[in-house]
Protein backbone atom coordinates (compact mmCIF):
# COMPACT_ATOMS: atom_id res chain seq x y z
CA UNK A 1 0.00 0.00 0.00
CA UNK A 2 1.50 3.08 -1.21
CA UNK A 3 0.78 6.52 1.41
CA UNK A 4 1.39 9.84 -0.07
CA UNK A 5 2.36 12.83 2.40
CA UNK A 6 -1.26 14.02 3.00
CA UNK A 7 -2.55 10.46 3.66
CA UNK A 8 0.49 9.52 6.04
CA UNK A 9 -0.37 12.89 7.90
CA UNK A 10 -4.28 12.28 8.10
CA UNK A 11 -3.37 8.48 9.14
CA UNK A 12 -0.55 9.64 11.51
CA UNK A 13 -3.28 11.65 13.46
CA UNK A 14 -6.28 9.68 13.66
CA UNK A 15 -7.46 7.69 16.28
CA UNK A 16 -6.14 4.43 14.90
CA UNK A 17 -2.92 3.21 12.85
CA UNK A 18 -4.14 -0.16 11.89
CA UNK A 19 -5.74 -0.31 8.44
CA UNK A 20 -2.45 0.48 6.63
CA UNK A 21 -0.58 -1.84 7.93
CA UNK A 22 -1.71 -5.23 6.27
CA UNK A 23 -0.44 -5.22 2.69
CA UNK A 24 -3.06 -7.01 0.58
CA UNK A 25 -1.18 -8.34 -2.05
CA UNK A 26 -0.89 -12.22 -3.43
CA UNK A 27 2.78 -11.81 -2.32
CA UNK A 28 1.60 -11.68 1.53
CA UNK A 29 -1.74 -14.09 1.38
CA UNK A 30 -2.04 -16.34 3.71
CA UNK A 31 -0.83 -20.06 2.78
CA UNK A 32 -0.45 -23.27 4.35
CA UNK A 33 3.51 -22.27 5.56
CA UNK A 34 6.24 -24.56 5.07
CA UNK A 35 9.90 -25.10 6.47
CA UNK A 36 13.44 -24.59 4.83
CA UNK A 37 15.05 -22.26 3.90
CA UNK A 38 17.37 -19.23 4.15
CA UNK A 39 16.19 -15.81 4.16
CA UNK A 40 18.72 -13.63 3.29
CA UNK A 41 18.58 -9.97 4.14
CA UNK A 42 20.28 -6.76 3.31
CA UNK A 43 21.12 -4.30 5.99
CA UNK A 44 22.97 -0.94 4.90
CA UNK A 45 24.78 -0.65 7.92
CA UNK A 46 27.12 -3.03 9.97
CA UNK A 47 25.32 -3.99 13.16
CA UNK A 48 27.57 -2.44 16.45
CA UNK A 49 26.57 -5.30 19.36
CA UNK A 50 25.01 -8.27 20.34
CA UNK A 51 24.85 -7.43 23.79
CA UNK A 52 21.24 -5.59 24.16
CA UNK A 53 22.29 -4.26 27.23
CA UNK A 54 24.94 -2.44 25.54
CA UNK A 55 23.50 -1.34 22.25
CA UNK A 56 22.12 1.96 20.56
CA UNK A 57 22.16 0.75 17.33
CA UNK A 58 19.03 0.03 15.59
CA UNK A 59 19.97 -2.29 12.99
CA UNK A 60 20.99 -4.42 15.88
CA UNK A 61 16.99 -4.55 17.03
CA UNK A 62 16.44 -6.23 14.12
CA UNK A 63 18.64 -9.05 14.98
CA UNK A 64 17.48 -8.99 18.44
CA UNK A 65 14.03 -9.28 17.92
CA UNK A 66 14.60 -12.66 16.46
CA UNK A 67 17.10 -13.63 18.76
CA UNK A 68 15.82 -12.37 22.04
CA UNK A 69 12.28 -12.02 23.25
CA UNK A 70 11.18 -9.20 25.40
CA UNK A 71 8.91 -9.91 28.58
CA UNK A 72 5.60 -8.07 26.71
CA UNK A 73 5.52 -7.55 23.34
CA UNK A 74 4.04 -5.21 20.39
CA UNK A 75 1.00 -6.13 18.07
CA UNK A 76 0.27 -4.62 14.62
CA UNK A 77 -1.90 -1.83 16.24
CA UNK A 78 0.90 -0.62 18.98
CA UNK A 79 -1.14 -2.59 21.44
CA UNK A 80 0.69 -4.54 24.50
CA UNK A 81 0.57 -8.05 24.45
CA UNK A 82 2.23 -11.20 26.34
CA UNK A 83 5.46 -12.03 25.24
CA UNK A 84 7.92 -13.91 28.18
CA UNK A 85 5.55 -13.01 30.68
CA UNK A 86 1.94 -14.59 30.11
CA UNK A 87 0.51 -12.03 32.34
CA UNK A 88 0.88 -8.65 34.47
CA UNK A 89 -1.02 -6.85 36.76
CA UNK A 90 -0.52 -3.73 38.46
CA UNK A 91 -1.82 -3.47 41.94
CA UNK A 92 -1.10 0.09 42.64
CA UNK A 93 1.31 3.00 40.34
CA UNK A 94 4.25 1.93 41.87
CA UNK A 95 4.06 -1.97 41.43
CA UNK A 96 4.19 -4.31 38.38
CA UNK A 97 4.00 -7.78 38.92
CA UNK A 98 5.13 -10.41 35.50
CA UNK A 99 3.89 -13.78 36.05
CA UNK A 100 6.42 -15.79 33.82
CA UNK A 101 6.04 -18.54 31.19
CA UNK A 102 7.13 -21.60 32.63
CA UNK A 103 9.08 -24.12 30.50
CA UNK A 104 11.47 -21.91 28.66
CA UNK A 105 14.82 -21.90 28.14
CA UNK A 106 17.29 -20.12 26.97
CA UNK A 107 19.64 -21.20 23.85
CA UNK A 108 22.28 -22.63 26.24
CA UNK A 109 19.53 -24.29 27.38
CA UNK A 110 19.56 -23.06 31.13
CA UNK A 111 16.08 -21.90 32.48
CA UNK A 112 14.41 -18.90 31.71
CA UNK A 113 12.86 -17.59 35.38
CA UNK A 114 12.09 -14.69 37.82
CA UNK A 115 16.01 -15.48 38.50
CA UNK A 116 16.89 -14.86 35.40
CA UNK A 117 14.70 -11.91 35.21
CA UNK A 118 15.87 -9.95 38.03
CA UNK A 119 19.86 -10.56 36.86
CA UNK A 120 18.74 -8.62 33.31
CA UNK A 121 16.94 -5.75 35.09
CA UNK A 122 20.19 -5.55 37.72
CA UNK A 123 22.69 -5.65 34.61
CA UNK A 124 21.09 -3.06 33.42
CA UNK A 125 20.85 -1.00 35.93
CA UNK A 126 24.26 -1.40 37.46
CA UNK A 127 26.83 -2.48 34.40
CA UNK A 128 29.24 0.77 33.60
CA UNK A 129 28.30 0.53 29.85
CA UNK A 130 24.68 -0.22 29.77
CA UNK A 131 22.84 2.02 27.18
CA UNK A 132 19.52 0.80 29.49
CA UNK A 133 20.06 2.95 32.51
CA UNK A 134 17.82 5.86 31.47
CA UNK A 135 14.80 3.75 30.36
CA UNK A 136 14.77 1.70 33.55
CA UNK A 137 15.34 4.59 36.14
CA UNK A 138 12.29 4.52 37.30
CA UNK A 139 12.78 0.95 39.22
CA UNK A 140 13.74 1.02 42.77
CA UNK A 141 14.37 -2.56 43.31
CA UNK A 142 13.41 -6.22 41.79
CA UNK A 143 11.92 -9.29 43.85
CA UNK A 144 11.71 -12.55 43.38
CA UNK A 145 8.30 -13.51 44.37
CA UNK A 146 8.05 -17.34 43.16
CA UNK A 147 10.09 -19.08 40.53
CA UNK A 148 7.23 -18.05 37.88
CA UNK A 149 6.62 -14.60 39.90
CA UNK A 150 8.79 -11.37 39.74
CA UNK A 151 7.58 -8.06 40.90
CA UNK A 152 9.13 -4.11 40.08
CA UNK A 153 8.58 -1.83 42.59
CA UNK A 154 9.19 1.55 40.98
CA UNK A 155 10.78 5.25 42.63
CA UNK A 156 7.65 7.03 41.52
CA UNK A 157 5.18 6.35 38.88
CA UNK A 158 5.80 5.76 35.38
CA UNK A 159 3.12 5.50 32.77
CA UNK A 160 5.83 4.17 30.21
CA UNK A 161 7.32 1.41 31.59
CA UNK A 162 5.06 -1.29 30.38
CA UNK A 163 5.63 0.21 26.54
CA UNK A 164 8.99 0.49 27.13
CA UNK A 165 9.78 -3.13 28.03
CA UNK A 166 8.34 -4.37 24.61
CA UNK A 167 12.19 -3.77 23.12
CA UNK A 168 15.54 -3.86 24.48
CA UNK A 169 15.03 -2.94 28.58
CA UNK A 170 12.46 -6.09 28.55
CA UNK A 171 14.84 -8.47 25.95
CA UNK A 172 15.88 -11.47 28.41
CA UNK A 173 19.95 -12.64 28.22
CA UNK A 174 21.05 -15.90 29.84
CA UNK A 175 22.65 -15.04 32.65
CA UNK A 176 25.18 -17.94 32.72
CA UNK A 177 26.24 -16.67 29.26
CA UNK A 178 26.46 -12.93 30.11
CA UNK A 179 28.40 -14.54 33.59
CA UNK A 180 30.73 -16.96 31.30
CA UNK A 181 31.34 -14.45 28.43
CA UNK A 182 31.23 -11.27 29.40
CA UNK A 183 32.33 -8.72 26.96
CA UNK A 184 32.67 -11.62 24.17
CA UNK A 185 29.12 -11.52 24.26
CA UNK A 186 29.20 -7.95 21.97
CA UNK A 187 30.90 -10.44 18.92
CA UNK A 188 29.19 -13.81 19.76
CA UNK A 189 25.55 -14.33 21.44
CA UNK A 190 25.46 -17.86 20.84
CA UNK A 191 23.58 -19.30 23.71
CA UNK A 192 22.08 -16.29 25.11
CA UNK A 193 18.15 -15.74 23.66
CA UNK A 194 15.06 -17.91 24.27
CA UNK A 195 14.06 -16.47 21.11
CA UNK A 196 12.74 -18.59 17.42
CA UNK A 197 15.97 -18.27 16.31
CA UNK A 198 19.74 -18.69 17.49
CA UNK A 199 22.65 -16.61 16.79
CA UNK A 200 25.58 -19.09 15.24
CA UNK A 201 27.77 -16.26 13.78
CA UNK A 202 28.79 -13.03 12.63
CA UNK A 203 31.94 -12.35 10.30
CA UNK A 204 32.25 -8.89 10.53
CA UNK A 205 31.89 -6.99 7.20
CA UNK A 206 29.68 -10.11 5.48
CA UNK A 207 26.99 -11.04 7.37
CA UNK A 208 25.51 -12.21 10.81
CA UNK A 209 24.01 -15.88 10.71
CA UNK A 210 20.89 -17.45 12.81
CA UNK A 211 19.12 -20.83 12.95
CA UNK A 212 15.81 -22.20 13.63
CA UNK A 213 15.52 -22.75 17.52
CA UNK A 214 14.55 -26.31 16.98
CA UNK A 215 13.24 -26.26 21.08
CA UNK A 216 11.73 -22.81 20.50
CA UNK A 217 8.76 -22.65 23.34
CA UNK A 218 6.11 -21.45 21.00
CA UNK A 219 4.17 -24.16 18.97
CA UNK A 220 2.02 -21.71 18.04
CA UNK A 221 3.11 -20.94 13.72
CA UNK A 222 7.06 -20.59 13.04
CA UNK A 223 9.84 -20.80 12.92
CA UNK A 224 9.99 -21.95 9.67
CA UNK A 225 13.13 -20.74 8.09
CA UNK A 226 16.63 -22.94 8.70
CA UNK A 227 18.55 -19.78 8.56
CA UNK A 228 17.90 -16.19 8.59
CA UNK A 229 21.64 -14.62 7.08
CA UNK A 230 21.62 -10.74 7.28
CA UNK A 231 24.76 -9.02 5.27
CA UNK A 232 25.56 -5.03 5.10
CA UNK A 233 25.46 -3.94 1.80
CA UNK A 234 26.10 -0.09 2.18
CA UNK A 235 25.76 0.53 -1.22
CA UNK A 236 22.16 1.52 -2.41
CA UNK A 237 22.22 0.26 -5.69
CA UNK A 238 24.49 -3.04 -5.01
CA UNK A 239 21.41 -3.59 -2.37
CA UNK A 240 19.01 -3.18 -4.87
CA UNK A 241 20.31 -4.58 -7.35
CA UNK A 242 20.65 -7.84 -4.86
CA UNK A 243 17.28 -7.66 -4.23
CA UNK A 244 15.87 -7.68 -7.82
CA UNK A 245 18.60 -10.24 -9.16
CA UNK A 246 17.36 -12.50 -6.24
CA UNK A 247 20.93 -12.65 -4.61
CA UNK A 248 18.65 -11.27 -1.29
CA UNK A 249 15.09 -11.56 0.08
CA UNK A 250 14.51 -9.03 1.98
CA UNK A 251 14.96 -4.97 2.08
CA UNK A 252 15.15 -2.93 5.36
CA UNK A 253 15.29 0.04 4.33
CA UNK A 254 14.52 1.30 0.99
CA UNK A 255 16.07 4.69 0.27
CA UNK A 256 13.67 7.32 -0.64
CA UNK A 257 15.24 7.62 -4.06
CA UNK A 258 14.59 4.01 -4.97
CA UNK A 259 11.28 4.15 -3.99
CA UNK A 260 9.53 5.18 -7.39
CA UNK A 261 11.62 2.53 -9.18
CA UNK A 262 11.05 -0.52 -6.21
CA UNK A 263 7.10 -0.18 -6.78
CA UNK A 264 7.13 -0.15 -10.38
CA UNK A 265 8.81 -3.62 -10.30
CA UNK A 266 6.15 -6.01 -10.21
CA UNK A 267 8.94 -8.27 -9.10
CA UNK A 268 9.18 -7.01 -5.48
CA UNK A 269 6.62 -6.46 -2.82
CA UNK A 270 7.30 -3.01 -1.14
CA UNK A 271 5.30 -2.65 2.11
CA UNK A 272 5.63 1.23 3.26
CA UNK A 273 5.54 1.49 7.35
CA UNK A 274 5.11 5.27 8.76
CA UNK A 275 7.71 4.54 11.87
CA UNK A 276 8.05 5.73 15.05
CA UNK A 277 11.12 7.10 14.18
CA UNK A 278 13.15 10.39 14.33
CA UNK A 279 15.97 11.43 12.17
CA UNK A 280 18.08 14.45 13.82
CA UNK A 281 21.29 15.55 15.31
CA UNK A 282 22.42 15.66 18.83
CA UNK A 283 23.88 19.21 19.74
CA UNK A 284 27.24 18.94 21.88
CA UNK A 285 25.66 21.19 24.71
CA UNK A 286 29.24 20.70 26.78
CA UNK A 287 31.99 22.42 24.95
CA UNK A 288 32.23 25.52 22.12
CA UNK A 289 30.65 26.23 20.22
CA UNK A 290 27.13 25.13 21.13
CA UNK A 291 27.91 25.58 24.91
CA UNK A 292 26.17 28.83 23.47
CA UNK A 293 22.46 28.71 22.81
CA UNK A 294 22.11 31.43 20.71
CA UNK A 295 24.32 29.45 18.14
CA UNK A 296 22.61 26.39 18.67
CA UNK A 297 19.77 28.84 17.56
CA UNK A 298 21.70 30.05 14.38
CA UNK A 299 22.24 26.83 13.15
CA UNK A 300 18.65 25.92 13.49
CA UNK A 301 17.15 29.38 11.69
CA UNK A 302 19.60 28.41 8.89
CA UNK A 303 18.40 25.19 7.96
CA UNK A 304 15.32 24.57 5.78
CA UNK A 305 14.02 21.68 7.23
CA UNK A 306 10.90 21.73 4.61
CA UNK A 307 13.30 21.67 1.85
CA UNK A 308 15.80 18.76 3.37
CA UNK A 309 12.70 16.36 3.61
CA UNK A 310 11.48 17.30 -0.37
CA UNK A 311 15.29 17.62 -1.78
CA UNK A 312 16.91 14.77 0.28
CA UNK A 313 14.36 12.40 1.49
CA UNK A 314 11.84 12.89 -1.52
CA UNK A 315 9.05 13.61 0.84
CA UNK A 316 9.37 9.80 1.96
CA UNK A 317 8.18 11.04 5.70
CA UNK A 318 7.30 14.46 7.03
CA UNK A 319 9.39 17.50 8.38
CA UNK A 320 9.81 17.13 12.51
CA UNK A 321 8.78 19.68 14.47
CA UNK A 322 10.09 17.55 17.73
CA UNK A 323 11.40 14.34 19.29
CA UNK A 324 7.62 12.78 18.93
CA UNK A 325 6.42 11.64 15.22
CA UNK A 326 2.68 11.87 13.89
CA UNK A 327 2.00 8.46 14.65
CA UNK A 328 1.82 9.26 18.19
CA UNK A 329 -0.68 9.80 20.35
CA UNK A 330 1.32 13.00 21.92
CA UNK A 331 1.86 14.10 18.77
CA UNK A 332 1.24 17.94 18.47
CA UNK A 333 0.32 19.20 15.00
CA UNK A 334 -0.18 22.52 15.67
CA UNK A 335 3.37 23.30 16.62
CA UNK A 336 5.34 23.66 13.78
CA UNK A 337 8.74 22.41 12.36
CA UNK A 338 11.69 25.40 13.36
CA UNK A 339 10.98 27.88 9.85
CA UNK A 340 13.89 29.09 7.98
CA UNK A 341 14.96 32.81 8.49
CA UNK A 342 18.23 33.73 7.97
CA UNK A 343 17.75 37.19 9.44
CA UNK A 344 16.92 35.46 12.51
CA UNK A 345 19.85 33.32 12.25
CA UNK A 346 22.56 36.52 12.14
CA UNK A 347 20.57 38.56 15.10
CA UNK A 348 21.53 35.36 16.82
CA UNK A 349 24.95 35.22 15.35
CA UNK A 350 25.59 38.18 16.60
CA UNK A 351 23.89 37.81 20.29
CA UNK A 352 26.07 34.72 20.53
CA UNK A 353 29.30 37.43 19.83
CA UNK A 354 29.86 35.66 16.41
CA UNK A 355 28.81 38.48 14.57
CA UNK A 356 31.10 37.34 11.49
CA UNK A 357 29.90 33.53 11.92
CA UNK A 358 31.67 30.62 13.40
CA UNK A 359 33.03 26.99 11.89
CA UNK A 360 32.29 23.50 13.40
CA UNK A 361 31.80 20.16 12.56
CA UNK A 362 28.88 17.75 11.92
CA UNK A 363 30.19 13.63 12.09
CA UNK A 364 27.65 11.79 10.04
CA UNK A 365 27.35 8.15 8.78
CA UNK A 366 29.38 7.13 5.62
CA UNK A 367 26.21 6.56 3.68
CA UNK A 368 24.87 7.97 0.50
CA UNK A 369 21.49 10.02 2.07
CA UNK A 370 23.43 10.82 5.01
CA UNK A 371 26.20 12.47 3.07
CA UNK A 372 23.30 14.16 0.60
CA UNK A 373 21.87 15.82 3.89
CA UNK A 374 24.96 16.70 5.22
CA UNK A 375 26.05 18.77 1.82
CA UNK A 376 22.66 20.64 1.74
CA UNK A 377 23.04 21.27 5.08
CA UNK A 378 26.92 22.95 4.49
CA UNK A 379 25.23 24.82 1.67
CA UNK A 380 22.23 26.47 3.64
CA UNK A 381 24.45 27.26 6.59
CA UNK A 382 27.10 29.06 4.82
CA UNK A 383 24.09 31.31 3.20
CA UNK A 384 23.91 32.46 7.03
CA UNK A 385 27.27 33.09 7.56
CA UNK A 386 28.23 29.35 8.94
CA UNK A 387 30.60 27.28 7.66
CA UNK A 388 29.66 23.50 8.51
CA UNK A 389 32.65 21.04 8.28
CA UNK A 390 31.81 17.34 7.11
CA UNK A 391 33.09 14.25 9.52
CA UNK A 392 31.89 11.15 7.80
CA UNK A 393 32.55 7.54 9.88
CA UNK A 394 30.95 4.02 10.22
CA UNK A 395 28.41 3.19 12.33
CA UNK A 396 31.01 2.08 15.28
CA UNK A 397 32.62 4.81 14.99
CA UNK A 398 29.37 7.46 15.76
CA UNK A 399 28.42 5.23 18.36
CA UNK A 400 31.68 5.90 19.75
CA UNK A 401 32.19 9.16 19.24
CA UNK A 402 28.30 10.01 20.82
CA UNK A 403 28.95 8.23 23.73
CA UNK A 404 32.61 9.78 24.56
CA UNK A 405 31.06 13.29 23.57
CA UNK A 406 33.32 13.78 20.84
CA UNK A 407 31.28 15.50 18.72
CA UNK A 408 30.11 19.22 17.86
CA UNK A 409 27.13 17.94 15.85
CA UNK A 410 25.89 14.26 15.42
CA UNK A 411 23.77 12.42 13.50
CA UNK A 412 21.31 10.20 15.26
CA UNK A 413 18.77 7.92 13.45
CA UNK A 414 16.21 6.86 16.00
CA UNK A 415 13.58 4.31 15.27
CA UNK A 416 11.07 5.03 17.98
CA UNK A 417 9.31 3.74 20.54
CA UNK A 418 5.70 3.03 21.14
CA UNK A 419 5.27 5.70 23.96
CA UNK A 420 6.42 9.11 23.12
CA UNK A 421 8.49 8.96 26.57
CA UNK A 422 11.02 6.44 24.41
CA UNK A 423 11.88 9.21 22.48
CA UNK A 424 11.78 11.76 25.07
CA UNK A 425 13.27 10.88 28.60
CA UNK A 426 16.35 9.27 27.93
CA UNK A 427 17.74 11.83 25.58
CA UNK A 428 17.05 14.69 27.21
CA UNK A 429 16.51 13.96 31.42
CA UNK A 430 19.85 15.02 33.84
CA UNK A 431 20.02 11.36 35.26
CA UNK A 432 23.70 10.18 35.56
CA UNK A 433 24.30 7.31 33.20
CA UNK A 434 21.74 8.06 31.19
CA UNK A 435 24.10 7.76 27.84
CA UNK A 436 21.72 8.72 25.34
CA UNK A 437 21.80 12.11 26.32
CA UNK A 438 25.10 13.09 24.15
CA UNK A 439 24.06 16.48 24.14
CA UNK A 440 24.85 16.58 27.93
CA UNK A 441 21.52 18.96 28.47
CA UNK A 442 19.83 19.85 31.81
CA UNK A 443 17.68 21.79 32.31
CA UNK A 444 15.54 21.87 35.75
CA UNK A 445 11.97 22.61 33.71
CA UNK A 446 12.76 19.67 31.28
CA UNK A 447 13.57 17.43 34.26
CA UNK A 448 10.08 18.33 35.52
CA UNK A 449 8.08 17.75 32.58
CA UNK A 450 9.81 14.19 31.77
CA UNK A 451 9.11 13.20 35.39
CA UNK A 452 5.50 14.34 35.45
CA UNK A 453 5.01 12.43 31.88
CA UNK A 454 5.63 9.48 33.74
CA UNK A 455 3.86 10.28 36.58
CA UNK A 456 0.49 11.20 34.63
CA UNK A 457 -1.95 8.63 34.54
CA UNK A 458 -4.33 10.33 31.72
CA UNK A 459 -3.04 10.13 28.42
CA UNK A 460 -4.77 14.22 27.51
CA UNK A 461 -2.18 15.33 30.42
CA UNK A 462 0.59 13.55 29.67
CA UNK A 463 -0.01 14.59 25.63
CA UNK A 464 0.17 18.41 27.21
CA UNK A 465 3.20 17.69 29.17
CA UNK A 466 4.52 16.09 25.97
CA UNK A 467 3.41 19.40 23.52
CA UNK A 468 5.01 21.89 26.36
CA UNK A 469 8.46 19.61 26.31
CA UNK A 470 8.41 19.99 22.70
CA UNK A 471 8.42 23.99 22.72
CA UNK A 472 11.14 24.20 25.17
CA UNK A 473 13.54 21.59 22.68
CA UNK A 474 12.89 23.97 19.95
CA UNK A 475 14.24 27.14 21.85
CA UNK A 476 17.14 25.26 24.12
CA UNK A 477 18.39 22.45 20.99
CA UNK A 478 19.45 19.72 22.20
CA UNK A 479 18.52 18.07 19.04
CA UNK A 480 18.21 19.79 15.56
CA UNK A 481 15.04 17.81 14.19
CA UNK A 482 14.76 16.59 10.73
CA UNK A 483 12.17 13.84 9.67
CA UNK A 484 9.81 11.87 10.99
CA UNK A 485 10.75 8.73 7.85
CA UNK A 486 8.50 6.68 6.58
CA UNK A 487 9.57 3.30 6.13
CA UNK A 488 9.50 1.32 2.99
CA UNK A 489 10.29 -2.30 3.10
CA UNK A 490 11.24 -4.74 0.16
CA UNK A 491 10.87 -8.21 -0.19
CA UNK A 492 10.94 -10.67 -2.77
CA UNK A 493 7.45 -12.36 -3.80
CA UNK A 494 8.70 -15.30 -2.46
CA UNK A 495 8.74 -14.24 0.84
CA UNK A 496 4.95 -14.59 3.00
CA UNK A 497 3.68 -14.01 6.54
CA UNK A 498 5.74 -11.14 7.38
CA UNK A 499 3.52 -8.96 9.28
CA UNK A 500 4.49 -5.33 9.66
CA UNK A 501 5.01 -3.16 12.97
CA UNK A 502 5.39 0.46 13.07
CA UNK A 503 8.15 0.16 15.49
CA UNK A 504 9.35 -0.88 12.16
CA UNK A 505 11.52 -3.88 13.45
CA UNK A 506 11.39 -7.19 11.59
CA UNK A 507 10.23 -10.35 13.46
CA UNK A 508 10.94 -13.48 11.15
CA UNK A 509 8.95 -16.22 13.57
CA UNK A 510 6.28 -16.55 11.28
CA UNK A 511 7.99 -15.69 7.96
CA UNK A 512 8.48 -18.81 5.41
CA UNK A 513 9.81 -19.09 1.98
CA UNK A 514 7.40 -20.36 -0.90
Amino acid sequence: MTLSRRSFLAMCTGASAAPFLIDPRPAFAQQTPKKGGTLRVGFYIEAATMDPHLSGSKIDRQVYHNVYEPLVTLDVKLGIRPGLAESWQQPDNRTLIFKLRRGVRFHDGTEFNAQAAKFNFDRMKTEPKSVRKGEVASIEAVDVVDPATVKISLKRPDAALLATLTDRAGMMVSPKVIQERGAELERNARGAGTGPFEFVEWVKDDHILLKRNESYWNKQGGPYLDRVRYRPIPDDTVKLQSLQGGEIDVIDYVQPRDVAAVKADRNVVVVDVPSLADFSYQVNHARPPFNVKALRQAVACGLDIEQIVKGVWLNVGVPANGPIPPTSWAYDKTIPPIKRDLARARAKLAEGGKAGGFSFTLTTNNIPINIQEAEVMQAQLGEAGITMKIKLVDSATLLADGNSKNFDLISYQWSGRPDPDGNTYQFFKTTPGTSLNWSGISNAQIDALLDKTREASSQADRKKLFSDLTKILQDELPMIFIIHPIEPKAFSPRVQGYEPIPDGMMRFKDVWLK
